[in-house]
């Protein structure tokens, strides 16, 4: 069957975290793009901007990948820097948007001072952080008191498909949860901020639901049929009639995808 193949089943659920020693950083830029230019993906980033409206003065998006929120931000009127531990995603925000600031740095050492910061925003980054305690207590570090945090994951838990075969999509499910990190990231970022000391905690869940065939597998279905591919829980035999399934369901207009997004603000106390 035609799957995106190993390398990219691994990368994509296993190593976003690394993206420069894949050797095929092209494949995530292009695994980004899609997400951005996706109906979901443009409601979870409006959800973060509207969760930062009311804050003035400098910020970052940790996690920034291919630059799209950045561009958006600055286009809203927002300090806004980007910063990303990939060098190629950096290069490929500069080279899409010239005008926009990226740096590339690490979530748990950023490259601000103490309290510089107004807004940290950060989009389907804390997914790839097992433990996202010290990313927050940097987090903490350079946001100045009552500067704001904006949080969105998804809950891959949540995820729902229209197959008529359960067990398969179980299956799938579990394997792609068990291949990223932190899975259920969106559901659990809210008692994170607790513990890092944030404060005003406010949780915006968002559904992402896809109705077109061919972009639920690009965006989530074959990553996660790919994942379960490489840990043998899902044979090919299995894989190819979940898909036939699925193509049939879709030929029929009676195919949806979805996924529980969670956008998660909080404050830094004073």
């Amino acid at each position: 069957m035609d799957t995106t193949g190993p390398r990219t089943a691994e990368s994509l659920a296993a190593r976003f975290h690394d993206v420069d020693s894949s050797g095929v950083p092209e494949d995530f830029i292009a695994y980004l793009r899609k997400m951005e230019e996706s109906e979901s993906g443009r409601a979870v980033r409006e959800a973060t901007y509207r969760a930062l409206e009311t804050a003035e003065g400098k910020g970052t998006d940790v996690g920034c990948g291919a630059g799209r929120a950045v561009a958006d931000l600055v286009r809203l009127g927002t300090d806004a820097v980007g910063v990303d531990s990939s060098q190629a995603m950096v290069d490929a925000a500069l080279a899409r948007f010239p005008n926009c600031r990226f740096v590339q740095g690490s979530a748990f050492e950023l490259p601000f001072e103490d309290g510089e910061l107004s807004w940290y925003r950060s989009e389907r980054t804390f997914l790839h952080f097992g433990d996202p305690a010290e990313a927050l207590s940097e987090a903490r570090r350079v946001l100045r008191p009552g500067g704001t945090i904006a949080l969105a994951d998804p809950d891959l838990g949540s995820m729902a498909v229209s197959s008529r075969i359960p067990e398969t999509t179980e299956a799938v499910k579990r394997a792609f949860c068990s291949a990223v990190p932190n899975p259920h990231s969106g559901t659990r970022s809210a008692s994170h901020l607790a513990d890092a000391g944030f404060t005003d905690i406010e949780i915006v869940p968002i559904m992402a639901a896809l109705s077109d065939h061919a972009s639920a597998f690009g965006v989530v279905l074959e990553p996660a049929l790919t994942a379960a591919l490489a840990q043998g829980v899902v044979s090919e035999e299995e894989a190819a009639r979940w898909k036939d399934d699925l193509s049939d369901l879709s030929r029929r207009n009676a195919f949806t995808a979805t996924a529980t997004f969670f956008v998660t603000t909080a404050r830094r106390a004073s």
